[in-house]
């Protein structure tokens, strides 16, 4: 197995650390972030079904297929391979930081759908974000932070949405 790697049962050493990260709860966080991706799917699959705009059907669509491959990812994760992305930086409108919750009914608003979107991938940024600063390992920090990527590529095109139709 290459560096860097870990298997379930396995107890990794970070390198910058003294502290031991046991391999069965890093599994257990991970196999929590597929669900969450697998939450997400459902959300954008729903959420197309249920919005008039036909861009916005299809922009949740492609969503749905990203997070679907966050959650190959992730498997690979717990399989012991990972692959990664290029790496780079996103723009944060941060119209998310100042709304509300909200659930996904079928006679929602578009405003009200956008707004729940931008929530739920503003808390998978912080998981994320998260799970990387609590790792030292390398390629799990990669992967991390490409998830951090994808995931706030989704928040800002669901801001500006929001920005150029709703708050127009």
């Amino acid at each position: 197995m290459e560096k860097g790697w870990i298997r379930a049962g396995e107890t990794v050493k970070p390198e910058q650390k003294g502290e031991f990260m046991e391999a069965k709860k890093f599994m257990e966080i991970v196999q929590f972030a597929i669900q969450r991706e697998i939450e997400s799917v459902d959300f954008y699959n729903e959420a197309g079904r249920i919005v008039k705009h036909s861009g916005t059907k299809e922009l949740f669509s492609d969503f749905a297929k990203q997070e679907e491959g966050h959650k190959k990812k992730l498997e690979e994760v717990q399989a012991g391979k990972i692959v990664l992305g290029r790496i780079e930086k996103v723009p944060n409108l941060q119209i998310s930081d100042y709304l509300v919750d909200a659930k996904l009914k079928p006679e929602i608003s578009f405003a009200e759908i956008l707004r729940i979107a931008m929530k739920r991938e503003e808390r998978s940024v912080k998981l994320y974000t998260d799970l990387n600063q609590k790792n030292e390992n390398e390629n799990l920090k990669n992967l991390f932070t490409f998830l951090v990527q994808e995931e706030s590529k989704h928040k800002y095109a669901l801001e500006k949405i929001y920005d150029d139709e709703i708050l127009k």
